[in-house]
C-alpha cells in the first residue's frame, strides 16, 4: 500500500522546488513520474533497495521495478531526475558489482559537491523535445557459444566472436542485408596474437547467402544446427571482414574499420562515416546520435574504460536517455546518459565497464540505395604537442590519425589563413615530413609533420595554420577535441631586407585545473593510497586526461611516478578520487611534494597539473578501530531508509578493507546488507554511512541491526566479525496516514490508490491521497 502511495504522491508534488535541495525518495520519484518516457514506470511503486549518500544528504535512490528492471534517481534536485534504468534485471545491494559501485560512488560525490556549492537545480528545459525512438534491436546475442562456433581455436581452446563482430552482426541482423556477401568476400589475413602455427586466417565469404530467417533473436533456449549455424556465419563474416585477432580471454579488432567491412563486403551505404565523441560538445554529440537512430536506424557504438568495448546504440526516450544492446546476452541492456555509459553487470571483453572515454560511434549505418556517395573522410589529432620553428621550417608534433572507415593515399598540408580565419591565403603541400601518406588507415598514427613556408608565398603578418592532408584534390584539417585549438598563430616579422623572424604558438581555448588535491593523510612505503581533488576546465567544453601520480624531489621535478587515472574536467568543477598503487621505484621515508602530472605521448616529458605536501612513512600493517556504531531513531525507523552509520579511527598505516551493514528479523535472518570500501590513515577518523530497506515490514516489528568485517578463518573460510552487540530497532509507523479532519483552507482534493479523482462526499472507508493547494498528504477514512 505505502509504495503505491509514494508514486501518486510524488507525481502530485513534483516541480515545485525553488532552490537546489535533497529529496525523500518520494519526491525523487515524483520527479521521474512527472517525466513522459517514464510515466508508465511502476518502479515508483517500490521502496528504494538501496540509498547512496549520507544520512543527512542522501544523493541517489536505487529501485527495482516489480515488473523487471531498476531505476537510479538523484536524492538531490541539483541533478537530473533520472540517473540511468533498465527495462530488465535488478540491483542487488549485497551483490553489486565493483564498477557499479565505483560509478554509484562517483555519481554521488558529484550531486553532493555541486549542492555544497549552493548551484541551483537541474532544470528539465535543457533535455530537447525530442519524440521517443523505441529500441530497435531485438537480439540479445553474445561473444560465446553459438555464436563462436566457427571462430578459430588456439591450442584446442574456443575463441569469443569478439565485441566489434558482435556489435556489428546484430545491427546487420536488424536490417537482414545484405542477402549476400559481396563477390569480393574473400578473407585472408594474418591473425594477431595468434599461434605461432596458424599465422594467416582465410575464409571464403564470396556470393554467400545469410541464412538471416534462421537467426534467433536469443539463443538463450533450445535450438537447432541450422540456427546455429546461421548465426555463427554471420559472426564469423563479420571477424573476418575487420581482421580480429581472435582470442580464448578476449578478441579485439579496430572500431573504426567497421564501416570499411560493411561497405566493401556487404553493400552498405557509401556515405557512412567514423564520429570521435572528442570532436564535439555534449548536445551537439546527443543531437547527432539521436538522428541517426532516426533517420538510419541503430548504430555501432564504442567507448574505453580499464579496456576499449564496442556496442550498439539503438533507442531514445524523451528525457535524454539513449538505449543500448552491450552484446552481452541482453545483460545491463537498458538506458543510459551518453555521459553515463555504466553497465551494472560486465561480460566477456569488457574490462571493469564504464565507456566514458574515447567514445566514437559509426554514423550512417544502412543498406546501400544502389547510388555510390563519396566518402566522408575524418581527421584527427588529439593535441599539437610541441611546436619548432627553425627558419622557414615549421614542424608540428601531435598524433596525427585518419579516423575514417577507409584507408587513404594523401598529402600532408599546411593550410595558412587570416589571423581571424576567414580567409584562405595560401597552402604549402610539399611538406618534408611526411612527403606523403600511403595507404593510411585507422591502425597508423603520423606524430609529426614538418615543411617550409618560404618567404616568396607568405609575407609579413600574423596568420592561423591548419595542418590537414588532401585526398583525391580535397583538402581536409586534422580535426582537434573542442577543448583544444585545431590551429597555431604563425607570426612573420620582417627585421630586414628579405629577412623574417617567424614564431608559432598554439592558442588556448581554456585551461585544465586541479585544485583541491589530497593524498588524503599521510603515505606508507609499498602501500595504497587514495588520491582525491576537483578537475575544472576554463573553457567551455569538458575533456578528460590520463594523469599519473608522482612525488617530486627538491627542483620539483618528477622523481617517481605511480598508477593514475583518467580525470574528466569539466567547467563547473567535477570532483575525482582514486586508488594507486604504490610508486616504482619506491621511495624512502620523509616529506615530498606529490603532484599529479601528465606525461606526452611524443617528448614522454611531464607536465604537472597539481601539487600538494605529504609525508612518507615507513610500512606500517594497516589497521583500524570501528569506535562507534548507530541507527537514527532506532526505535521508530523507517523501513524504507533505515539509516545507519559507523565511525572508524586509523590506528596504523593505511587501512583498507569492507564494512558490511545488516539487518536481521528477529529470527536471526539476514534481511539486509550493503557493503562500504573503508579507506582510513592512521589517526584519521571517517564516518560510513548506509540506507537499507525492509521489505514487508510492519510497523512494531523487532529487527536487530549491526555492522562487521570479514576475516578468515580455518576451517570455514571468510567468517562475519561484529565489534559491537546487535542493536535492536523497531518499525516506526511512517506511513503519514492521519484520520481526516475538517478541510480549512483552499481547495482539497481526493484520489485513490489508483491514481483517479474521487468526490470527497462518496469516500468509503479506506486510504486516499489528498491534496489542499500544494500540500499532499495520506488520509484514512474510518
Amino acid at each position: 500500500m505505502r509504495k503505491t502511495v509514494l508514486f501518486l504522491s510524488l507525481a502530485l508534488m513534483s516541480g515545485m522546488s525553488a532552490t537546489a535541495r535533497s529529496l525523500s525518495p518520494a519526491e525523487a520519484l515524483g520527479r521521474v513520474t512527472n517525466q513522459p518516457a517514464l510515466r508508465s514506470s511502476r518502479a515508483s511503486a517500490q521502496t528504494p533497495v538501496m540509498t547512496v549518500g549520507t544520512a543527512d544528504a542522501p544523493s541517489l535512490y536505487v529501485f527495482n521495478r516489480p515488473e523487471g528492471g531498476w531505476m537510479i534517481v538523484a536524492a538531490d534536485d541539483v541533478a537530473a531526475p533520472v540517473i540511468g534504468y533498465s527495462d530488465s534485471g535488478a540491483i542487488d545491494p549485497a551483490n553489486l558489482p565493483e564498477n557499479m559501485k565505483g560509478w554509484l560512488d562517483d555519481c554521488s560525490r558529484q550531486i553532493l559537491a555541486a549542492s555544497a556549492d549552493g548551484a541551483g537545480p537541474y532544470l528539465a528545459s535543457e533535455t530537447p523535445d525530442r519524440e521517443e525512438i523505441a529500441p530497435m534491436v531485438k537480439t540479445t546475442w553474445d561473444q560465446g557459444a553459438p555464436y563462436n562456433k566457427l571462430c578459430p581455436k588456439v591450442s584446442g581452446r574456443a575463441t569469443y566472436t569478439g565485441c566489434v563482430a558482435t556489435a556489428m552482426a546484430q545491427v546487420m541482423k536488424f536490417f537482414n542485408w545484405p542477402a549476400q556477401a559481396g563477390a569480393n568476400a574473400n578473407f585472408s589475413y594474418k591473425w594477431r596474437g595468434g599461434p605461432a602455427d596458424t599465422p594467416t586466417l582465410s575464409a571464403d565469404f564470396s556470393n554467400f547467402s545469410f541464412d538471416w530467417n534462421n537467426m534467433l533473436d536469443s539463443y538463450f533456449t533450445a535450438y537447432n544446427s541450422a540456427q546455429s549455424d546461421a548465426v555463427a556465419n554471420l559472426m564469423k563474416a563479420c571477424g573476418y571482414s575487420v581482421e580480429m585477432g581472435y582470442s580464448p580471454v578476449a578478441s579485439a579488432a579496430f572500431n573504426e574499420v567497421v564501416g570499411r567491412a560493411l561497405v566493401t563486403y556487404f553493400d552498405y551505404d557509401g556515405g557512412l562515416h567514423n564520429e570521435p565523441r572528442e570532436l564535439y560538445t555534449s548536445a551537439r554529440w546527443e543531437q547527432m546520435v539521436y538522428e541517426n537512430l532516426r533517420d538510419c536506424g541503430p548504430m555501432v557504438y564504442w567507448g574505453s574504460g580499464s579496456v576499449g568495448h564496442c556496442f550498439v546504440c539503438d533507442g531514445y526516450r524523451p528525457d535524454g536517455y539513449f538505449h543500448f544492446n552491450w552484446g552481452w546476452s541482453g545483460n545491463s541492456d537498458g538506458y543510459f546518459l551518453l555521459d553515463a555509459l555504466n553497465p551494472s553487470f560486465v561480460g566477456t571483453g569488457g574490462g571493469t565497464g564504464g565507456y566514458n572515454n574515447a567514445q566514437g560511434a559509426l554514423f550512417g549505418a544502412k543498406p546501400s540505395d544502389g547510388l555510390r556517395p563519396e566518402p566522408v573522410y575524418t581527421f584527427t589529432c588529439s593535441s599539437f604537442s610541441d611546436l619548432t620553428v627553425l627558419g622557414t621550417f615549421l614542424t608540428i608534433q601531435g598524433e596525427f590519425k585518419n579516423r575514417s572507415p577507409y584507408n587513404v593515399n594523401g598529402k600532408a598540408i599546411y593550410m595558412i589563413y587570416s589571423e581571424d580565419g576567414s580567409k584562405l591565403v595560401t597552402t604549402v603541400d610539399d611538406l618534408t615530413t611526411p612527403s606523403s601518406f600511403s595507404d593510411f588507415g585507422t591502425e597508423l598514427s603520423c606524430f609529426k609533420l614538418m615543411g617550409s613556408i618560404s618567404n616568396s608565398v607568405l609575407g609579413e603578418g600574423t596568420y592561423r595554420i591548419y595542418p590537414g592532408i588532401r585526398v583525391d584534390g580535397k583538402d581536409y584539417v586534422f580535426r582537434t577535441p573542442v577543448s583544444e585549438a585545431d590551429y597555431i598563430i604563425y607570426t612573420r616579422t620582417k627585421t630586414g631586407t628579405n629577412q623574417y623572424k617567424n614564431t608559432a604558438t598554439v592558442p588556448s581555448v581554456g585551461e585544465k585545473v586541479i585544485e583541491n588535491l589530497s593524498t588524503n593523510g599521510d603515505l606508507f612505503v609499498d602501500s595504497q593510497f587514495k588520491v582525491s581533488g576537483t578537475a575544472r576546465f576554463t573553457g567551455e567544453a569538458e575533456t578528460s586526461l590520463y594523469l599519473l601520480a608522482a612525488l617530486l624531489d627538491d627542483e620539483g621535478k618528477v622523481l617517481v611516478t605511480a598508477e593514475g587515472a583518467n580525470i574528466t574536467f569539466t567547467p563547473e568543477g567535477k570532483p575525482f578520487e582514486f586508488i594507486s598503487s604504490w610508486f616504482r621505484p619506491t621511495v624512502k621515508p620523509g616529506d615530498y611534494t606529490f603532484a599529479l602530472v601528465h606525461m606526452n605521448d611524443i617528448t614522454y616529458e611531464y607536465n604537472i597539473m597539481a601539487s600538494c605536501k605529504t609525508t612518507v612513512s615507513p610500512y606500517v600493517y594497516g589497521d583500524y578501530k570501528i569506535n562507534g556504531f548507530k541507527v537514527d531513531n532506532p526505535s521508530a525507523v523507517d523501513p524504507a531508509a533505515v539509516s545507519m552509520t559507523a565511525t572508524v579511527t586509523g590506528l596504523a598505516g593505511i587501512a583498507q578493507d569492507k564494512l558490511y551493514f545488516e539487518i536481521k528479523n528477529a529470527s536471526g535472518e539476514t534481511v539486509a546488507t550493503l557493503m562500504r570500501d573503508l579507506y582510513v590513515s592512521a589517526g584519521n577518523t571517517v564516518t560510513l554511512n548506509a540506507t537499507l530497506s525492509i521489505p514487508d515490514a510492519v510497523a512494531g516489528e523487532a529487527y536487530t541491526a549491526n555492522v562487521y568485517y570479514e576475516r578468515y578463518s580455518f576451517p570455514g573460510g571468510m567468517k562475519p566479525v561484529y565489534d559491537f552487540p546487535d542493536l535492536p530497532i523497531t518499525i516506526g509507523d511512517t506511513s503519514g496516514i492521519s484520520d481526516i479532519g475538517a478541510d480549512v483552507n483552499g481547495k482539497v482534493e481526493y484520489f485513490n490508490l489508483r491514481g483517479q479523482r474521487v468526490d470527497a462526499a462518496d469516500l468509503v472507508p479506506g486510504i486516499y491521497i489528498r491534496r489542499q493547494g500544494s500540500k499532499v498528504s495520506k488520509v484514512i477514512v474510518k
